[in-house]
């Protein structure tokens, strides 16, 4: 949960500015944001990864200006090392990606957002895009299963149209000897800055960890296959604009 300290610091509400900039910029809108705003307890938002990835900050902006609670992103302890960025990260509520911390936050209540595919999904070409990779990610579900607390998946497959994205085996070689992040890109023309594409999430119901709290490979695998493939026709069926009810609607500007 923000305290009044981070919500009012001058870090946050630049940041704040600029993801509502980029909301209006992609007129974007969160379908199904009741999923998240109802839960009372703990929360884990699992989203796609593209390569822009503030897409999926602009449903924390969603979710904070419907209701006041925020999605604290989880990060890598090493992004809070480097100079600017991890006080940036730190300003605008993330949060280090131990499981340790997760399980701490979730039992206090708070909403976690948690992208499982990371970088490795976020370089995928164009050739795979509105796809998602979640192979051998099962830290998401562990979380879940150990904390109580439900799943709501969050698909935004349209952010994979703001980048054309290369297939290159320079790209791939980087990251799996490095863990290098070396995209060939580009947006607007032959430019990086982003195609003003329409974005929207759709949210799922919220997915409730198997009773009994097991916690063996089994029954972890088994709740992540579960996952992914609802996570896969969540993207498909997103990839069209969906219809709205009064109350599931949040759209940039109208909060």
């Amino acid at each position: 949960m923000l305290t009044e300290a981070q919500r009012t610091s001058p870090g946050f509400l630049r940041g704040l500015a600029l993801l509502r900039r980029l909301a209006a910029y992609h007129q974007y809108e969160a379908f199904g944001l009741d999923e998240i705003l109802h839960i009372k307890t703990g929360a884990i938002v699992v989203l796609n990864h593209s390569l822009a990835l503030y897409d999926a900050m602009l449903l924390q902006l969603a979710g904070y200006e419907a209701s006041g609670r925020w999605v604290h992103p989880m990060a890598d302890r090493l992004m809070f090392k480097l100079p600017g960025i991890g006080a940036a990260f730190s300003a605008m509520g993330f949060v280090e990606g131990s499981r340790e911390t997760a399980i701490r936050l979730l039992l206090d209540g708070d909403v976690l957002g948690v992208l499982p595919g990371g970088m490795r999904e976020a370089l995928r070409s164009s050739r795979q895009k509105y796809t998602i990779d979640w192979t051998g990610r099962y830290g998401f579900v562990r979380m879940s299963l150990v904390s109580g607390t439900p799943i709501v998946l969050a698909a935004c497959p349209r952010a994979d149209d703001i980048f054309e994205v290369a297939d290159s085996s320079l790209t791939r070689w980087a990251y799996d000897r490095f863990r290098l992040p070396l995209p060939f890109f580009h947006g607007r023309g032959p430019t990086p800055v982003p195609r003003p594409v329409k974005l929207w999430h759709v949210m799922s119901e919220p997915i409730f960890p198997p009773a009994g709290g097991m916690l063996d490979d089994d029954t972890v695998h088994a709740h992540h296959a579960l996952l992914v493939e609802r996570m896969q026709a969540l993207m498909q069926r997103a990839l069209d604009y969906p219809d709205s009810g009064p109350n599931s609607r949040f759209q940039a500007g109208n909060a």
